[in-house]
């Protein structure tokens, strides 16, 4: 996402090159375009686990950077916990990095000892796997653990609920095979989520009982069957931080593609950069 402005201005500099962003929302009629997996259907889902799944109220999540696409994840994770538990609480810890192990572990340990029962992350490491495993068998401690991007479950598989995954594969096989047809155009702007697989849900811990798995598991086969637009739950209406509300069929794809306010339920305030 911090590379886009550069993009455009590559793309500007050498137009008999094709330049296609991920997660971003710049792009032209020539040779530039953008696209999007919606990694906030998957987070939405693991939301409903963890709501579920807590005896304290808390969720905790490691936050990488505080861009649109994590601030829309963090939002939809929240609103699927409150889906089920009204009293969800979610509290983030930002190390400003996609991937620094060091840093990760220490805001997921401070995390777990502010009394949060499941631990997220955003970032590339499985800081909050390993240390949700540890807990528990040191301790006893009754905590769960969310992956990120990849099956993360390796790390603590006594621990581990499940975790957003990326599929990228398919869309890029997608906007290749255009390529080599001759009818890959600009400004086509995919947006592509569960229902295309594009993004999907690692494999469920082995302690996750098995009323968690079924809730989540229908509601995952309800959106792949259209029966959830592609802009749930913000389609759905939401209440943001400050009691505000934004009615539904409001938010799309401009709206989450500069997402920057928290919905009620998240305890930090708004980061400003």
């Amino acid at each position: 996402f911090g590379y886009m402005d550069g993009m455009v201005k590559a793309a500007k500099k050498d137009q008999d090159t094709i330049f296609m962003h991920a997660t971003g929302y710049k792009g032209n009629e020539t040779n530039m375009d953008n696209y999007v997996c919606h990694s906030f259907q998957a987070r939405y889902l693991t939301g409903i686990a963890a709501g579920m799944l807590t005896k304290t109220n808390k969720i905790g999540v490691v936050g990488s950077h505080p861009i649109p696409e994590i601030i829309r994840n963090i939002n939809a994770l929240t609103i699927g916990a409150q889906t089920v538990n009204p009293d969800i609480e979610v509290n983030i810890v930002w190390i400003n990095s996609w991937f620094d192990p060091p840093k990760d572990m220490d805001a997921a340990k401070a995390l777990l000892d502010s009394g949060n029962d499941i631990l997220y992350t955003t970032t590339d490491s499985p800081s909050v796997v390993t240390l949700a495993q540890q807990a528990w068998k040191s301790r006893g401690k009754e905590v769960w653990s969310m992956g990120n991007d990849a099956p993360m479950g390796s790390n603590g598989p006594d621990r581990y609920i499940t975790g957003m995954m990326f599929n990228w594969n398919v869309l890029y096989k997608h906007i290749v095979d255009q390529l080599a047809a001759g009818k890959l155009k600009m400004d086509q702007r995919w947006n592509w989520g569960l229902k295309e697989n594009c993004v999907g849900l690692s494999p469920w811990g082995v302690n996750v009982p098995g009323s968690v798995v079924n809730k989540v598991e229908t509601i995952r086969m309800n959106w792949i069957n259209d029966e959830l637009d592609e802009w749930y739950p913000f389609s759905q209406g939401i209440t943001k931080q400050d009691s505000s509300t934004i009615s539904a069929g409001v938010i799309k794809r401009p709206e989450l593609e500069t997402m920057q306010y928290f919905v009620k339920g998240i305890v930090n305030k708004f980061p400003t950069q």
